[in-house]
This record gives structure tokens, C-alpha cells and sequence, in this order.
């Protein structure tokens, strides 16, 4: 049987002639850009192609992302990606972003699809073919960014020391008002991460943040001491939890607004800054990516235990700097004089 190159979604691939192009099987494969041709003498060239099938891609987009709650999401859109597309280049992501625009996709979903499709792209090895500054542009209106007022975080806090709220809203209220502690980051909070007898935190960041000790302040001890970290709580319940507190504050009237435990953090984070705070300490405080810069190596070589003859406990000094964020912090006072 005679076999030559035929094209399938712009792959070259070789098939038998007498089949017709729309019945060749789709498979996925690498876009070629330069066709390596192998031949005896010169004649009988070969078109070499590397096959790699969607499940192999999507298994080491998975492997390449962090255990957190976030990874299906995140597949979601990739697996979504390959489902339309009908081949792996700039054209087929192009389509893509045009199919969720059509679906009333908001700008911020758009760059975000752009954003997991290009960390698929890089983890399977596959040419990107864009360049900087041409991710899909998201207009100030286009974005969706709420902080809490700090009166309203006043009202919330005065309700959970009034008893108003119940023991796990007044917890996880106290975490994000002091630590402004993503969702994902108070879900995967356990008995071992909160060492009250030696006043430490261990938060295991998300988004690739630095996973790393706080130092708990004397006034949320007996907010902490109150919960059992090892309830286990899905990211839809910690959503649930903090409209719980808010609803339990007197605040039914926000629930019109598109608000979060992120709407808290925000508020943080602009509270350091008003406060004076330098903005790459608020940075490494709320664990940003990145946030250490030139501080990375002498964190590194901080040690985070100390040994001795009766055990192992924690070594701070690189939360020591929570000092400093304290003596400043937006609303740590507020939680003072347990009632």
C-alpha cells in the first residue's frame, strides 16, 4: 500500500491514500513548524511527528499544579481548551477566547482562560506563539474588586465579641481580619498548623506564595482557642461560612454585593499601606508570589525549628517581622478586650 503525507487539522501524518481526509481519525499532535524529513537516498521522505494525546497533556498540566482546592478549576479550563480546539497553536487558543466571549465570558475569565492555557503550553513543552503584552486586556471596569469598609469590618468584629456569631465564623473572621487569609488557605488549615503554646501559624499558601510561619498576636488566642481545626470544611462551605458572619453581624443588607473572604483581604492589605507599612512588607505579610525579592536567600537560611533535649518547637525569626505589621495593623486592635 502506498502511503503519503496527509493533513489533519494542519498536522502532517502519514495515511493511506485511498482514505479520504474525513475519515482519518483525529488524533492530537505537536504543531509542526518545521517538518523533519527522513529518506533512503533522497527519495521516500518520511514526515516525523511527535504524537502526544489530550489525556497526556492534561496529566502533566496536573501533575505541574498544587494539591489546592483550585486544581479542578484549573483543569476545567484547560480540559475545556482542548475540547474546542483543533490544534495546538495561537490560531486554536485565538478561537477559544472568541467562543467564550460569545458565551458572555466576563474580560477577567477571558484572561484567565489565557493565563492556565499558557501554563499548559509550557509544562507539555509546546511552542507559544504569542508575545509579551498580548494576553487579552482586562479594562478597569471590567474588573470586580471589593474591599470591606473598615466600619463594616468594625460592626463584624464588635458582633462576634458581642457572641453574635457562632464559634467557627468568629475563627475564621479573626484569621482573615488579622492574616487576610485566602479561602483556600483557611480550608486547609489543620490541628498541627495552629501551636497556640508556642503563639505560631502555619499557613500553606496558595498561588505559589511562600508556605510559612505567622506569629499569632495575644489578642486572638482565645478566638483561636475556641475551634476545632480539625473540622473539615470544602471551599462552597467557607463561602457559606463567611456570609454566615456577615448575615449574623446585622449586615443582611450587603448581600446584594459580590463579596468574599477576599474582600477582607483587600482590606488588609490597604490598611498596611495607610498605615505606612512598606508595601513589599505588606507583600510578604499577605504571602504574595515573589514578595521576598532580595530578602529570599536570608529567609531561606533562617532555621524554622529549634532542637533540644525535650522535643522540637518552632524557630520565628522569620516571622518576626509580624512584629513590626502588628504595631501597625488595620484592625488587630479591634479584637481586643475579649468580651
Amino acid at each position: 500500500m502506498h502511503l503519503i503525507p496527509r493533513l489533519r487539522f494542519g498536522i502532517a501524518k502519514l495515511y493511506p491514500s485511498s482514505l479520504p481526509l474525513d475519515s482519518l481519525p483525529v488524533i492530537w499532535y505537536i504543531p509542526i513548524r518545521n517538518v523533519c524529513l527522513a529518506s533512503d537516498r533522497g527519495r521516500n521522505p518520511q514526515v516525523v511527528t511527535t504524537k502526544i494525546d489530550k489525556d497526556a497533556l492534561l496529566g502533566k498540566y496536573a501533575d505541574n499544579l498544587s494539591n489546592s482546592s483550585n486544581k479542578v478549576h484549573y483543569l476545567s479550563y484547560a480540559r475545556d481548551f482542548l475540547d474546542h480546539a483543533d490544534g495546538l497553536n495561537r490560531a486554536s487558543i485565538d478561537r477559544y477566547l472568541n467562543i467564550l466571549r460569545q458565551k458572555g465570558r466576563k474580560p477577567g475569565t477571558v484572561n484567565f482562560a489565557f493565563r492556565v492555557i499558557k501554563r499548559l503550553f509550557t509544562v507539555n513543552g509546546l511552542g507559544w506563539e504569542y508575545r509579551r503584552g498580548e494576553a487579552p486586556a482586562i479594562g478597569q471596569r471590567d474588573e470586580h474588586r471589593p474591599q470591606l469598609s473598615a466600619e463594616v469590618i468594625q460592626t463584624m468584629v464588635a458582633a462576634a465579641k458581642d457572641g453574635k456569631l457562632h464559634d467557627d465564623e468568629m475563627c475564621f473572621l479573626t484569621l482573615s481580619t488579622t492574616y487576610g487569609l485566602r479561602r483556600e488557605e483557611m480550608v486547609d488549615l489543620k490541628p498541627e498548623d495552629v501551636d497556640l503554646a508556642n503563639s505560631a501559624i502555619y499557613v500553606s499558601t496558595v498561588k505559589f506564595g511562600r508556605q510559612r510561619y505567622h506569629l499569632i498576636p495575644p489578642e486572638i488566642h482565645p478566638y483561636l482557642a475556641k475551634h476545632d481545626f480539625s473540622q473539615v470544611y470544602s471551599l462552597t462551605g467557607m463561602s457559606q461560612l463567611f456570609w454566615r458572619a456577615v448575615n449574623n453581624s446585622g449586615l443582611g443588607g450587603l448581600k446584594s454585593q459580590r463579596l468574599g473572604w477576599h474582600s477582607i483581604r483587600r482590606a488588609v492589605f490597604d490598611g498596611l499601606i495607610n498605615s505606612g507599612i512598606n508595601p513589599f512588607a505588606a507583600r510578604s505579610f499577605l504571602r504574595w508570589k515573589g514578595a521576598t525579592g532580595e530578602l529570599a536567600m536570608p529567609a531561606r537560611y533562617y532555621g524554622n525549628v529549634v532542637v533540644g533535649l525535650d522535643g522540637t518547637i518552632p524557630l520565628l525569626e522569620e516571622a518576626k517581622g509580624d512584629e513590626e505589621i502588628f504595631q501597625h495593623h488595620p484592625f488587630l486592635p479591634m479584637w481586643k478586650g475579649e468580651k
